[in-house]
């Protein structure tokens, strides 16, 4: 089977990357195909490697592939680049499944092909003059993948909260530096999935110490 995003969340890691990509430079596209000018793998390496450089980030980045056998019987391959960050987190950006080959030439292409993609895709590379650009970064993918979390953390806090006798919820709110003033939607949205999941442990916590199921 070829491998599916899992979710492994990286604050550090996506901290880096964005200073990273603030500093990238696009590479010249200097080769030529069917669809126009496009950056070769090299061209894209030597991209980001001068931008993690230049930002002093502490990120390095590696490509695997995988192999799997399509329901047609053919033989496929999928690139994953796999961004690590000194703190050890990292992330797996997936490229597209591509047809693997049967002979060392198509192998050769076909996989330089998909590193090609899966490496401009995790840094936020538009390779191809025909690429609009809006293709969702590594970056971008993360991003939004983090804000669900936050989201549905927020969501079990307001619901636990409804269920906090109203003289225990400043003790609550405490625990992350507010009142319970703030105990309403404006407030609550604007919270860190941290600081959300601290207040949603005490939030529970009291309603348990309240002896409330």
């Amino acid at each position: 089977m070829l491998r599916r995003n899992e979710y492994n969340p990286a604050p550090e890691l996506m901290e880096s990357l964005a200073k990273v990509q603030l500093n990238m430079v696009q590479p010249t596209k200097t080769k030529s195909g069917h669809f126009g000018k496009y950056a070769d793998l090299a061209d894209i390496d030597s991209a980001v490697r001068l931008a993690i450089k230049s930002s002093s980030e502490p990120l390095a980045y590696t490509q695997s592939i995988n192999t799997d056998i399509d329901s047609n019987c053919k033989p496929m391959a999928q690139i994953v680049t796999t961004i690590t960050h000194s703190s050890g987190e990292y992330i797996d950006v997936e490229g597209l499944p591509v047809e693997f080959g049967t002979t060392p030439q198509q192998m050769l292409a076909n996989t330089t092909y998909a590193r090609r993609g899966s490496l401009a895709a995790a840094f936020g590379i538009v390779a191809d003059d025909d690429d609009d650009g809006e293709n969702i970064t590594a970056l971008k993918q993360e991003q939004i993948k983090h804000d669900n979390v936050r989201k549905a953390i927020i969501a079990k806090l307001k619901e636990v909260l409804k269920s906090v006798p109203k003289e225990k919820l400043e003790q609550v709110f405490a625990t992350g530096g507010m009142t319970s003033k703030d105990n309403n939607d404006t407030q609550l949205n604007k919270l860190s999935a941290d600081k959300a999941s601290l207040l949603a442990g005490a939030a529970i916590f009291a309603k348990n110490d309240a002896g409330i199921e």
